[in-house]
């Protein structure tokens, strides 16, 4: 059920998934397809919004725990916490604190100024980035998972971007440096069930995925509700 009331006019589209899944693709094609159909839209990207965990993450690169590695010349960041025991949930508390801020700030605060707000990345994100940081599978179900997404559940449209990990190494083979991506890709199904997102299945033609995303939204026949 999509709360109406709480998104002062405006249609809001969470575009989820794993790095890769073609989120950013599908983001460029809705903005465009909204603006055919004459809606104005707002587009925002709210991920590592690190505000009150940023010391403690300073604190966890000394310890190993957080690091980076070069691949193809690029950084790539890995939070392995799982060994943190409950130093783990000092983490957490401090991100659903981070995620709270930032969503008051990058979304909230943009109801009502368009017809639709497209948010490529976001709390849903987060939580799952989280999920595989701690490597605790069930957050998503507990009190610490909702606090996650509070703000957001039922303000609007939750797609989940769906790519098998084979498709997406194929085209971006850097990911498979990312030892957690098969992990990623199980949370963010897992969470889809959860709380009942739309599941968009982009592995076949970006035509049939595009139809998938327009069915979801209720856009098909034009409508916006």
């Amino acid at each position: 059920m999509i709360d109406n009331s709480r998104s002062k006019g405006t249609i809001v589209v969470f575009i989820t998934g794993v790095d890769g899944s073609g989120k950013s693709t599908l983001t460029e094609w809705l903005e465009q397809e909204c603006n055919r159909r004459s809606l104005s839209v707002n587009k925002v990207w709210s991920r590592f919004n690190n505000y009150f965990s940023k010391p403690l993450l300073a604190l966890l690169r000394l310890t190993g725990h957080n690091y980076y590695r070069q691949v193809d010349g690029e950084p790539f960041g890995f939070h392995d916490f799982e060994k943190l025991g409950l130093l783990r949930y000092l983490f957490v508390v401090l991100q659903i604190l981070d995620v709270r801020i930032a969503t008051r700030l990058k979304i909230l605060s943009k109801l009502g100024k368009s017809d639709v707000l497209i948010c490529e990345r976001g709390p849903w994100d987060t939580l799952v980035d989280v999920m595989g940081d701690i490597a605790v599978e069930d957050l998503g179900e507990s009190a610490f998972g909702r606090a996650f997404v509070s703000q957001v559940q039922g303000l609007g449209h939750t797609l989940l971007i769906s790519r098998d990990y084979n498709a997406i190494t194929a085209i971006r083979q850097e990911l498979k440096e990312d030892h957690k991506m098969e992990t990623k890709i199980r949370l963010y199904q897992r969470l889809s069930s959860t709380f009942d997102w739309a599941v968009i299945n982009n592995s076949g033609s970006l035509d049939e995925t595009k139809q998938q995303i327009l069915n979801a939204l209720s856009l098909a026949q034009g409508k916006t509700s």
